[in-house]
């Protein structure tokens, strides 16, 4: 008996429900004569599956083709389209079985269905070629010379079949799962050891590179433990070291901090004078502690409160990099400075601020979705040396061939914690296997998550970790926060209210949680008779362009903002921000916050707390105490009740209840 023989007969049981799912019929009496029953079995294969008519009928041959459980989606095709495809065009019938890895091909004419088997191995091996399956016994006749591995078995009815392959035994039955490789051990560590020498090999005919560019200046060299402490403790409380863990006997080498510009841009006359036209009186906390160490070419974890000068700490090195390599610029072949921002707002305030130093004609492009992709093209190709850009564009132009970066030699991740929040993770590790590993790496982050630190730990070299003020989460001081608890229908009359009682001088950002939310707060205001604009990602990127560009001239005093405003608007003059929806979680409220109270000017948070923020109430309260603000005594009974909630659902007191939203506020109104 064949191989195929053992299962009962096709034509009374067809095994289609793997492919698609056919409810059992009900006749209701067994009157119905066997042929009636199969025109309706027939007639509900055809309407549901869209095969053609070659179901219901009995053929003369039939092949089985047994293949890996998951190669069958490759075999059905989107919507069946590939199944459907091959029995037109080879006149067969095909059934597939997911469960057992079973392909059955029946018909009238042995070619076509042995033709109709080549076709199906060829869509499995397309999609198990480099894959390391189990190696098809020599002496198979299906294209044995460049089929190293297969995914599939094959079982002919007759002896002369030429694909009726003898394998060996594998633990596969009827009623077991296939598993041929079960025996097949990886040798992890050679494969691993072998990728190394592959990546070595790769970069060893990269151009030589040089990072060390700081000479210290003799007033710092000069200072002893005690001096360094001092200056670091009135910067914010600045602390500074390594990351990772060090060989004992290995010493940190972390340059000392600097207080004057000249101490570490005296030798650059030039960048001297662009820092000067600014008018800045003194480097901030984290340029004091960052410039000597990116100058000495170390990679730098900086950690700071938004508005603290970031984004100079890791710019004004950069243009020092890129001018004083070795090679010309011209010979280089691509950019050297390549900086990843999460979002659009903050991709464009990293090149507008990178415009204000016109150091040795370096040119900048910035490059975002949304925007024009011909024009960030083609000045790519007229040649630039600094790329701002979001991943996903960047790795879309990668993709076009548009950009190399196999020559970035720094590269910065900016606000890597909201990069990973928004999901661009796995975007930037695939750019980042095509970055020379001895580059210099910079990440900024205003917080440090697990995620960051992951990332810091697979990608960087030794890093250097400079943190101004503490690593636990904390608001500006700069900022007075006002918490208001209220109603959900009442935050409207109370933003009207206050809209109605702006001064002349007064510029406000109000946050919402939703694009709708913002779309019908700017709408009610406009109809109300007062001059808004709004902001979030559905916009239009020039619409959103022109919202900053009315809010930062002055002309619009009030913008209605998501999250995607959160970070990246560098706009001095915002009075007020306004948490219309309270956010879904305390790091973007700090975030939000701190547009205003900037460049060494005060501001105010007004937020608007509902009985669905309850969860977030006893983190707010944490972060109202840290900078001396008032706490409402509402707002502390909302997380006294929200912790006793908590305290009868652990002991079991309280049926569980599903709710919507993120964060803690799955647990609902009901309960406050």
């Amino acid at each position: 008996m064949s191989d195929w023989e053992d299962d009962e007969e096709y034509d009374d049981k067809p095994q289609v429900s793997n492919v698609k799912s056919f409810p059992k019929r009900s006749y209701g009496d067994n009157r119905r004569s066997d042929d009636s029953r199969r025109r309706d079995r027939d007639s509900c294969i055809n309407r549901n599956s869209g095969r053609g008519s070659t179901y219901g009928r009995s053929f003369q041959s039939k092949e089985s083709l047994y293949v890996r459980p998951e190669s069958i989606g490759r075999i059905v095709g989107r919507a069946g389209s590939t199944i459907q495809r091959l029995q037109l065009d080879f006149n067969v019938r095909i059934d597939a079985d997911k469960s057992r890895g079973k392909v059955t091909v029946l018909g009238d004419d042995k070619g076509k269905i042995n033709d109709a088997l080549n076709r199906i191995r060829q869509i499995v091996d397309e999609g198990h070629d480099g894959n390391n399956q189990s190696q098809r016994p020599h002496g198979s006749g299906y294209n044995r010379s460049d089929r190293n591995n297969q995914a599939y078995r094959s079982y002919g009815r007759d002896d002369d079949n030429p694909f009726d392959y003898h394998y060996p035994k594998t633990s596969y039955d009827r009623n077991e799962n296939y598993s041929a490789n079960q025996d097949i051990i990886i040798d992890y560590n050679a494969l691993n050891k072998k990728a190394e020498l592959a990546r070595a090999e790769r970069w060893s005919k990269s151009p030589p590179l040089t990072k060390d560019f700081y000479v210290e200046h003799t007033e710092v060299a000069n200072m002893d433990k005690d001096d360094v402490d001092q200056i670091r403790l009135q910067n914010n409380n600045t602390t500074v070291s390594r990351v990772f863990e060090q060989k004992n006997d290995e010493p940190d080498n972390i340059p000392n901090p600097i207080w004057k510009f000249e101490q570490c841009f005296g030798q650059y006359p030039d960048l001297l004078a662009e820092v000067a036209k600014q008018q800045f009186k003194k480097p901030s906390p984290i340029q004091a502690q960052a410039w000597p160490i990116l100058l000495k070419g170390e990679d730098l974890i900086g950690i700071a409160q938004t508005g603290t000068g970031k984004t100079l700490a890791f710019l004004l090195p950069a243009l020092v990099h890129i001018e004083y390599q070795s090679i010309p610029r011209s010979e280089r072949g691509g950019p050297n400075v390549l900086i990843l921002a999460p979002t659009r707002e903050l991709a464009l305030q990293i090149e507008k601020e990178t415009n204000k130093y016109s150091f040795r004609g370096i040119k900048a492009v910035c490059m975002y979705g949304g925007g024009n992709r011909r024009d960030q093209i083609q000045h790519v190709e007229q040649g630039v040396e600094v790329i701002i850009c979001t991943p996903g564009r960047l790795n879309d132009l990668i993709q076009a061939k548009v950009i190399d970066v196999t020559t970035v030699t720094y590269l910065v991740l900016d606000e890597a914690d909201r990069m990973l929040d928004m999901g661009f993770e796995p975007q930037i590790r695939k750019i980042l296997l095509d970055v020379r590993p001895d580059r210099q790496t910079i990440m900024t982050s205003a917080t440090w998550p697990p995620g960051v630190r992951r990332l810091a730990q697979s990608y960087m070299s030794n890093p250097i970790q400079v943190c101004v003020g503490s690593l636990d989460l904390a608001a500006t001081h700069s900022v007075r926060q006002v918490v208001e608890v209220v109603e959900e229908g009442e935050k409207f009359d109370m933003i009207k209210s206050f809209v109605k009682s702006m001064r002349s001088d007064d510029k406000i950002i109000v946050f919402c949680g939703k694009k709708v939310r913002a779309d019908d707060l700017s709408s009610d205001l406009t109809l109300a008779g007062y001059l808004c604009q709004a902001i979030h990602g559905s916009r239009d990127q020039a619409d959103r362009e022109q919202a900053i560009a009315d809010i930062t001239s002055g002309e619009v005093k009030i913008l209605i903002a998501t999250n995607v405003a959160s970070r990246g608007l560098d706009i001095d003059d915002v009075t007020h921000v306004i948490n219309y929806d309270f956010p879904r979680n305390i790091e973007e409220y700090v975030h939000r916050i701190g547009r205003t109270g900037r460049a060494g000017r005060t501001g105010t948070s007004i937020s608007y707390v509902t009985r669905s923020d309850w969860g977030l109430a006893a983190e707010l309260i944490k972060i109202l105490e840290e900078a001396g603000q008032d706490v409402p005594d509402k707002l502390r009974d909302m997380a006294d009740r929200f912790n006793k909630m908590k305290g009868r659902r652990s002991d079991g007191n309280m049926p569980g209840r599903r709710g919507g939203g993120g964060g803690n506020r799955s647990y609902g109104h009901r309960n406050y």
